[in-house]
């Protein structure tokens, strides 16, 4: 019979064996599988909207119910207001751009909205925006008029057509192409019509939310681009030593230290899955180890038919390698399938960005998982193959037969 042939009847004649032992090997893939998707997608998703973000600086309100690292990376609502008189106490000199920006949350308690779950609605400064006109050009939406939403791809209305919001009716203008940022999960229209949504809906008993004063006095952040050349470290400094009462961030320094973040969870769960793997090699070391001293005798016999140790060492190894692969390729998708769970796990303890990515994204960490499988399956098939080269045609006859 064709020694290629034989290794894999081998495998199937011994399946009850071979699924338990590809099952301890998909469980460690699927460990591994879980945790380079987390670094890598968090790490690109961190890169992606820092490239894209066009700002350098966001100045908050001091009472923001999220941070700049939330409002940046997650897509997550928010609600949060300054006096708008802040844009006046900017100092100006190194600036070349700025921008106010007026935050909502749809709110799905009340039946006033037409989603399903509460999204960020983002009121823009049509005239001076510089971070979300640039995507609405690239998908040819060139105005947004008065009682106009743009929705971001993940957004999803419950019905076609007109669009309610806080009891408010809006006309759909268009939607987003995936941009692999927060823009994605978020509503956008004219900061007008933002203050306006405030200002209707609210009562009176909500004034302490708006800081006891009126919607249109206020703002939720504002974006700034400093002049080419200029320090933005610097930029921030002078912004904070105009007493300015609100929170004075610099996206690069949120950007590294979200980037120290994932290294630090990272980290702490490689060293979760370098102690699986390790008991995993242990574990089949012993197991493949007492079957090839099983085999000893079956190993002898085919050397006396004729087989050459070259050809029994192929043989082995095609069986080990299928049985630790076939675990890899099970572990590898059920690692892919499972990161999602993982992320809303993790994501729950500490921000970890996530962002839309392609096929070629995805089926990284599954192929690097099924490598580290090859790699074990050679790993644990050394001591075993060295036992069966020590076979002579003569052990099958003085021990008896084969097992």
């Amino acid at each position: 019979m064709n020694i290629y042939k034989l290794g894999f009847y081998n495998v199937l004649r011994r399946r009850n064996k071979a699924v338990l032992i590809s099952l301890l090997s998909a469980v460690t893939i699927c460990i591994f599988v879980i945790i380079f998707t987390l670094y890598f997608s968090s790490n690109k998703a961190v890169d992606i909207v820092s490239d894209r973000m066009g700002a350098d600086i966001i100045i908050l309100p001091n009472n923001a119910d999220k941070d700049a690292k939330e409002l940046m990376y997650s897509g997550s609502p928010v609600m949060g207001f300054m006096d708008k008189s802040v844009l006046d106490e900017i100092p100006k000199e190194n600036i070349s751009q700025y921008s106010a920006q007026f935050f909502l949350r749809t709110l799905t308690q009340y039946g006033c909205c037409t989603f399903p779950v509460s999204y960020r609605v983002l009121g823009i400064d049509y005239d001076s925006d510089f971070l979300v006109k640039p995507w609405l050009e690239k998908n040819h939406i060139t105005s947004l008029g008065e009682k106009e939403v743009i929705l971001g791809v993940n957004v999803m209305p419950d019905e076609e057509g007109s669009i309610e919001i806080m009891d408010q009716v809006f006309e759909l203008a268009g939607t987003l192409m995936p941009t692999e940022t927060a823009l994605d999960d978020t509503i956008i229209m004219n900061i007008n019509d933002s203050i306006w949504l405030a200002d209707v809906f609210f009562d009176a008993d909500a004034g302490d939310y708006f800081l006891k004063q009126k919607p249109e006095e206020l703002i939720s952040a504002v974006m700034i681009k400093v002049k080419d050349g200029a320090d933005v470290e610097k930029v921030v400094m002078d912004i904070k030593k105009s007493k300015i009462d609100a929170q004075v961030i610099s996206l690069s320094q949120q950007k590294m230290e979200v980037k120290e973040t994932i290294k630090n969870v990272s980290e702490i769960l490689m060293i979760f899955a370098g102690s699986t793997f390790l008991i995993t090699l242990i574990a089949l070391f012993g197991i493949f180890n007492v079957m090839a001293s099983q085999r000893e005798k079956e190993m002898g016999y085919l050397r006396a038919m004729g087989y050459k140790k070259s050809e029994l060492t192929f043989m082995y190894t095609i069986e080990v390698l299928t049985i630790i692969v076939l675990g890899g390729v099970v572990g590898s998708l059920m690692g892919i399938s499972l990161s999602g769970y993982m992320y809303d796990m993790v994501n729950k303890i500490v921000l970890m960005p996530q962002g839309a990515f392609t096929l070629s994204d995805r089926l990284l960490p599954g192929l690097l998982g099924i490598m580290i499988s090859i790699v074990i399956g050679v790993l644990v098939s050394i001591i075993p193959v060295v036992k069966i080269n020590k076979n002579e045609p003569k052990d099958v006859f003085t021990s008896g037969g084969v097992r």
